[in-house]
């Protein structure tokens, strides 16, 4: 049970393929008053291969159709490579996040493979 991360359906903060410069922000997802209580996972959707570093950038608003400003940067470095629906990086949002998260990735045409930037629940 340790190991299994639970995943949320179709509540991707940002999703597309990783041979693209950036990939834009998907849609916001509410994530206001969790108490620390939720993370930011990344999955390999498909193989992946990282040639050159993505940078994952999580930003948060107080409205779902706001502005949103930074909140936390998650970096994955390169000449890495995973497998589909493996964990690629994580980050545990603060507990005083705004109500609103959404999340924009920027990557290089050198990589491939796809990547699915959604929420995790954490264990209490």
């Amino acid at each position: 049970m340790l190991n299994n991360i639970l995943k949320v359906y179709d509540e991707d903060l940002a999703k597309g393929a990783l041979n693209q410069a950036s990939i834009a922000e998907g849609k916001a997802i509410a994530a206001g008053s969790t108490q620390g209580a939720l993370c930011v996972n990344a999955f390999a959707v498909g193989d992946v291969s990282i040639s050159n570093s993505v940078t994952i950038t999580v930003k948060h608003g107080d409205s779902e159709t706001g502005s949103f400003s930074e909140l936390l940067t998650m970096s994955i470095e390169a000449t890495k490579s995973f497998e589909d629906g493996e964990l690629m990086a994580t980050a545990t949002l603060p507990a005083d996040v705004k109500d609103f998260v959404t999340a924009a990735v920027t990557s290089n045409t050198s990589n491939s493979g796809e990547i699915r930037v959604t929420l995790g629940y954490l264990a209490r």
